[in-house]
């Protein structure tokens, strides 16, 4: 019968729409998402066939138009007064559900069903105790051949013995083969029988537990314990008989529902099987004892692969607590309910619905089943011999790779030695770069011990969001976590011209502590994200940034939970090159330390905290002109600015000085180091006379100096090339006993090593630009007291000269408020989601911090964050805030700070009372 068939068709009665729509979100649910599903009775009291009608039309929907839709059995309605025997339901329905397996989904095998089946309808077996358990098993295995093609071969090929009418040479050659084609497959096929039946923890094994039930302990053999149940107490008892028939079925059928990594048959087994009963009759009638026991076996069993529907209720017995549903509709959304939330211990196994004979035009009815006319079932892309024919392929592409790889184990350099493993590789100093998760690969200098221990720390804060999050099930509300990379220049030691020691290892920190801030309040809250952070070594001073980049945007590519990336603390061409490919591949950024105005303008998903060097220069120019710190406490009249054209941070923040201060009082002397790693100068380079050693450096800066007195040097270059300027000012130093410099942010990296910079040179007064001066918030700003007590709690132990100094390093706090600012973006971001964590992802993340975060921005460590988007006035914030500050063997001195503090408290005049100076 198809489904255009008039009798086929589903009546429009009211509320039909509803059961079948929920009736066909059943079917097809996906197999993690099942519960069990209560037995729907149609019931008709006042007699006729509307349930019946129901069922045909179900029947229909799910035989398709050209192919079966789901697997099923129908039962037609039995003759009045007619009980057929035991087994011939249950043969009825094996035998349908065999045959309307959807294509594609392979060969319906009921293993425990019918060795049960086998079982039961075995004669009566005599002889010796000890012998019948093994006559039984023979029994068992001749009726297994009879559907089984390979034990049907292998018994043939034994050849007959004296008992099957053999002739001589037959016996002869069964004598030779029985053993290994007869007795041993039979020895393996009992031996599987026990395996199914009583399982390998006997107390999960359904058949182990009946057993217990019927004699108070468990079977130590399947066969010893069947012997009851053959023409015994079962054949007089119908109930127990479909008992234990219904729990091997439903178990069958549960397995047969399970997908096997080898079997694509098995995976395309996407329905449930669904048993439809034409006529169940009466209370004690043959289907509704059939019914009773199914639904107690579904429940037993929490078997989740069956739905049964019935039609012709006539009455019910009281056996059984049942749902009652007021009709179609109200059944409808009873199941619907059970499809979404699934059903809880105790609830009652059927559904009662009253149907009677009515009009069949409900508007609403008929034209969602016109939409609807047949279940609509997954359907794969590939068939089952495609897939198969495509791992075949693989495997021989894969073995032949092997086969290969062991003739010629060096092709493609598989044999030479490259020490750096996962996502590092060899960078163009010889160490291993890329992203890496741990401390391995660092060495015993000093510089790197500290690294080490900083990764380290990063490396257990890692494993205790991962710890913490392992135990949530699938559909937790929380959010899950997200993993941040940190981009910088791990590589370097002590004799490296950017010592990790300064800026990296301080930036390390930083990141570590915001970390372990932001976890602890988001694993306590749970509407926070908590995150990972892997650290990602773009080489000696960025060297390999534009690699490791590459390498970033593949990992994003194939891991979602990738959130972002912070870091590129030092301005580079290579740092440019690495934020364009990150923009490209749609990654936010936040930077830390980076200040040159350039970055901003490689790509729009990149975002500064620190202030660009033209606002840095800005203040330098108003502090040269007005502060008095040359010899005698006197204002400056020139100014030796020292400059590095192949660097893009020192150009830049030297030619806006240059532009602020005025060319006129301004010496420019360029210089640039040996090993430079962009060798060339930058576009739109300064001018300035070049200086070719550090030596002629110093000799030109103290010329300077003795020819006026009132001359301070202003530093824009490196901090690892001051600290060989001093060494050569102090081995002349007769000549220029005192010097004073106003170094940029850079500076301050040589302020966390030993020996201090006015220890290598008594004469220096140095004042230094200083990103944020967390002592000297700490009485405003909430954050800026927070970062500090995380910084004492971690490090306050350690006294070492470095590490407080280090307390006091703007690049700490820095990296603290990168982080702080990029997990705000997206804790926002997940709370946009609705509490839906697989929507957050890089894309809304980028929309967040393009539009502005809410409130405008936050209070943070080194002062006023705003984060109002590209809309609201740039990816940066105008009015940062800048400290210029003092150092020396007597402490840090604050002589300017310009900026925000905190919301409602901006710093526009700097200097001693009653002497201000406009920060502008």
């Amino acid at each position: 019968m198809t489904s255009g068939d008039p009798q086929s068709r589903i009546p429009a009665y009211p509320g039909v729409e509803r059961f079948i729509d929920a009736f066909d979100k059943l079917v097809v649910q996906p197999r993690r998402s099942r519960s069990r599903v209560p037995v729907v009775l149609l019931n008709e009291p006042d007699g006729g066939d509307a349930g019946r009608r129901i069922v045909t039309g179900l029947r229909s929907r799910m035989r398709g138009r050209s192919e079966v839709l789901a697997p099923h059995a129908y039962i037609p309605r039995l003759p009045d007064g007619t009980d057929p025997p035991p087994l011939e339901l249950f043969e009825h329905l094996t035998h349908q559900l065999a045959e309307t397996m959807p294509p594609g989904t392979g060969e319906l095998r009921l293993h425990s069903y019918r060795l049960l089946r086998s079982v039961v309808t075995a004669p009566a077996i005599e002889g010796l105790m000890e012998r019948r358990h093994a006559e039984l098993r023979n029994h068992c295995y001749a009726e297994h051949r009879n559907w089984s093609r390979t034990a049907q071969t292998l018994w043939w090929l034994g050849g007959r013995d004296q008992a099957s009418g053999g002739t001589l040479l037959e016996l002869l050659w069964n004598f030779i083969a029985g053993p290994l084609f007869q007795r041993l497959p039979r020895a393996l096929f009992g031996w599987r029988a026990n395996r199914r039946m009583l399982g390998r923890a006997r107390s999960r094994s359904w058949y182990a537990e009946w057993v217990r039930r019927q004699h108070g302990s468990p079977p130590t053999d399947f066969f010893r314990s069947a012997l009851d149940l053959v023409h015994g107490e079962l054949a007089s008892e119908p109930e127990r008989m479909d008992r234990v028939l219904m729990h091997a079925l439903l178990a069958d059928l549960d397995q047969a529902c399970r997908p096997r990594l080898l079997n694509p048959w098995r995976r395309r087994r996407t329905s449930r099987f669904v048993l439809l009963f034409d006529d169940a009759g009466p209370a004690d009638s043959r289907v509704q004892r059939f019914l009773r026991e199914l639904r107690s076996a579904v429940e037993d069993l929490r078997c989740t692969s069956v739905f049964a529907v019935a039609g012709g209720v006539r009455s019910l017995a009281s056996r059984i607590p049942d749902i009652d549903a007021s009709g179609l509709a109200h059944a409808g959304a009873e199941l619907i309910n059970i499809e979404r939330r699934g059903m809880t211990p105790g609830q009652p196994t059927g559904i009662v619905v009253p149907v009677a004979e009515g009009a069949e035009d409900d508007q609403a009815a008929v034209y969602w089943l016109g939409r609807w006319p047949t279940l609509v079932t997954p359907s794969p892309r590939w068939g089952p011999g495609t897939e198969v024919a495509g791992v075949f392929g693989i495997g021989v592409l894969a073995l032949a790779l092997a086969v290969g790889l062991f003739l010629a184990p060096n092709i493609g350099g598989a044999g030479e030695d490259d020490p750096c493993q996962g996502s590092t590789f060899l960078g163009t100093d010889g160490q291993c770069v890329g992203v890496a998760e741990g401390a391995a690969g660092f060495g015993d200098e000093p510089s790197e011990r500290a690294l080490r221990a900083v990764l380290q720390q990063i490396e257990r804060q890692n494993e205790e969001v991962d710890r913490k999050l392992a135990g949530r099930h699938q559909y937790d509300p929380r959010p899950g976590r997200r993993t941040v990379v940190y981009f910088g220049p791990l590589s370097g030691g002590e004799d490296a011209e950017d010592p990790v020691r300064g800026g990296t290892l301080a930036e390390l920190r930083g990141i570590a502590l915001a970390q372990r801030h932001i976890n602890t309040q988001a694993l306590r809250s749970g509407e926070r994200v908590p995150l990972r952070v892997l650290a990602a070594n773009a080489g000696d001073r960025f060297k390999d940034a534009s690699a490791v980049a590459d390498r970033i945007a593949e990992l994003a590519a194939s891991d979602p939970s990738i959130a972002g990336v912070v870091g590129f603390g030092q301005s580079r061409r290579n740092t440019y090159g690495a934020i364009r490919t990150l923009d490209e591949a749609g990654i936010p950024m936040v930077g830390t330390s980076g200040t040159a105005d350039e970055l901003l303008r490689q790509g729009e998903h990149y975002y500064q905290t620190a202030p660009t060097d033209t606002r840095a220069a800005e203040l330098m120019a108003v502090f040269a002109s007005n502060a008095g710190m040359t010899t005698g406490g006197r204002k400056a009249l020139r100014v030796s600015l020292v400059a590095d054209t192949t660097d893009a941070y020192s150009n830049s923040l030297a030619a806006s000085f240059l532009s602020s201060y005025g060319q006129e009082r301004t010496d420019v002397l360029l210089y640039t180091p040996a090993d430079a790693p962009e060798p060339g100068p930058v576009e739109g380079a300064l001018g300035g006379r070049p200086v070719p050693t550090v030596e002629d450096l110093a000799r030109e800066v103290c010329r300077a100096v003795n020819e006026e007195p009132r001359t301070a040097v202003v530093w824009s270059a490196r901090a690892s090339q001051f600290q060989l300027f001093l060494a050569e000012i102090a081995r002349i130093s007769g000549d220029c006993p005192k010097i004073s410099v106003l170094g940029g942010d850079d500076v301050t990296n040589t302020l966390t090593e030993e020996p201090r910079p006015w220890d290598d040179f008594k004469g220096l007064t140095l004042y230094y630009v200083s990103h944020g001066y967390a002592p000297d918030l700490a009485a405003r700003s909430p954050e800026a007291a927070a970062f500090l007590t995380s910084y004492d709690r971690v490090y306050g132990d350690d006294h070492s000269a470095g590490t407080e100094a280090m307390r006091e390093d703007a690049h700490v706090a820095l990296a603290w408020d990168a982080l702080r600012y990029l997990a705000e973006g997206i804790d926002q971001a997940w709370r946009t989601t609705g509490g839906h964590d697989d929507r957050l992802d890089r894309g809304l993340l980028q929309g967040v911090l393009y539009q502005g975060l809410g409130g405008g921005g936050f209070d943070g460590a080194t002062g006023r964050m705003d984060a109002h988007g590209a809309a609201g006035g740039g990816r940066l914030t105008e009015d940062k805030l800048l400290a210029v500050l003092r150092g020396g063997g007597d402490g840090t001195t604050t002589e300017l700070l310009c900026g925000t503090v905190v919301r409602g408290d901006e710093r526009t005049r700097w200097g001693p009372k009653g002497k201000e100076h406009p920060c502008r």
